[in-house]
């Protein structure tokens, strides 16, 4: 691997949780509030998961460095570290609290595909613990942050560290399940602080409800399963992406948001300049294009971190 200086240089920063996934199946199709107060489960299985360790696994599945920045609990990180183990993969930014365990997440799937997901957080850090373990992890020799789902404070805190450690910097927030617990005014406390947002349609369309122009002020891709891929471009248009039909059994949903998002940043994060900070702009079909391969792989498994990518 590159020197450390020069990995950082060419580093992906991810923000986001590590967690442990109990991924369940049952034969009741859920109704319009889900699954209901009973549900009896047919499957039931424990994989690697939490959404920034998901985008770390396909960042390092396509040969580029993450620099994985989370919290979690020394009683159980041992297992997901020997699990993700890579060169490909820096786990120094990862802070572990004693006598606590990672985060769990608890994802049960219908048979039409929808799923209900219940999410622990793990355990709970400080905003001024955050910034100052932010500020340790050399934030101004990395070109682009991911910053997936996580507690909105904690959100916040990484992309303002981000902005001001190194404003030449791409921003992607993925702001997922905290997405509709935004209000208009939490919103507005990150406007300036991402460069592009990736969604899905439910989070998207919340969003805009918040701010109807909302779309037309950055680049916005928003993803809608099988149907296809829009990409809201800063500088005015929409590009729209149809997504081949899956070729390979659908297997599992869960984690392909994630890998769509390490497919996407991987690429932008080839073409990111210093000299030119919207030089990516050039690449975002190529972008969407990986990502999408990306997340057809991982939809051919059970659980977020058991797929095979090549950039090729």
């Amino acid at each position: 691997m590159a020197e450390e200086g020069q990995k950082d240089s060419n580093s992906i920063i991810v923000i986001g949780a590590l967690a442990y996934d109990q991924i369940a199946s049952t034969q009741k199709a859920f109704g319009h509030s889900g699954p209901g107060l009973n549900s009896k489960l047919d499957t039931l299985e424990e994989h690697f998961g939490g959404c920034g360790g998901n985008i770390a696994y396909g960042i390092g599945q396509l040969s580029r460095v993450a620099k994985l920045v989370s919290v979690c609990g020394e009683l159980d990180f041992h297992d997901y570290r020997t699990h993700i183990d890579s060169p490909y993969i820096d786990l120094q930014g990862v802070m572990t609290k004693f006598d606590a365990k990672c985060a769990r997440a608890f994802v049960l799937s219908d048979p039409n595909g929808e799923q209900f997901t219940a999410f622990y957080p793990g355990p709970e850090v400080s905003e001024e613990s955050w910034e100052a373990h932010l500020i340790n992890q050399n934030l101004h020799q990395c070109p682009i942050m991911v910053c997936a789902p996580y507690p909105e404070q904690l959100m916040l805190a990484s992309l303002k560290c981000m902005t001001n450690a190194n404003p030449q910097a791409l921003r992607i927030w993925c702001p997922g399940q905290y997405a509709d617990s935004l209000d208009e005014a939490s919103l507005r406390h990150f406007s300036g602080f991402w460069d592009v947002l990736i969604g899905n349609e439910h989070e998207v369309d919340h969003l805009m409800s918040l701010d109807a122009d909302f779309v037309n002020k950055k680049t916005v891709v928003v993803t809608a399963g099988a149907r296809p891929i829009k990409v809201y471009m800063a500088h005015g248009g929409t590009r729209t992406f149809p997504v081949p039909k899956l070729t390979a059994p659908h297997i599992d949903p869960t984690g392909s948001g994630d890998a769509f998002i390490a497919g996407f940043a991987s690429v932008i994060s080839e073409h990111i300049s210093a000299e030119n900070k919207g030089a990516w702009v050039g690449y975002v079909n190529e972008a969407v294009k990986v990502g999408v391969r990306s997340a057809q792989r991982c939809l051919e498994h059970l659980g977020p971190q058991n797929y095979n990518n090549t950039i090729n």
